[in-house]
């Protein structure tokens, strides 16, 4: 089974990149399950119901989490994960919400770089004295 290396994701500069090269081998893996559940009578019927019961149980927990103390959002995203390896409208929500999180994740990215550029020149200045030379 292969890992996200750290190293890697920020020698992309991607980490959410790094896991869908990581997910893609999952989705690998589903497609051989299909393809040998395929063989089976009923076997694919019995996945898809597996996959509803356990996908919507850990949606479900999820949803209760957010009001329990525990991981809800966690819960609810990876429920959504495992519903869409199986429905096409959780697939869909996942990518959204995968959008979404990008978005946001690049958003933040670029705040905290402007913070830190704002703080440098701040730290800058105050290391000057009155005569206006760094010391």
């Amino acid at each position: 089974m292969s890992t996200i290396e750290p190293a890697a994701a920020n020698a992309d500069g991607d980490e959410i990149d790094a896991a869908d090269r990581h997910h893609g081998a999952i989705g690998r893996r589903v497609a051989a399950l299909h393809e040998r559940l395929d063989h089976v009578r009923g076997g694919r019927l019995a996945l898809r119901v597996t996959v509803a019961v356990v996908g919507c149980t850990v949606v479900l927990a999820g949803i209760a989490m957010l009001v329990l103390p525990g991981p809800g959002w966690l819960a609810i995203f990876l429920g959504l994960a495992i519903l869409g390896t199986e429905f096409s409208f959780a697939r869909r929500i996942n990518d959204w919400l995968r959008d979404k999180v990008r978005r946001g994740w690049a958003w933040w990215k670029e705040r905290r770089a402007r913070r830190a550029a704002r703080k440098g020149d701040v730290t800058e200045d105050a290391a000057r004295d009155d005569s206006g030379v760094a010391e």
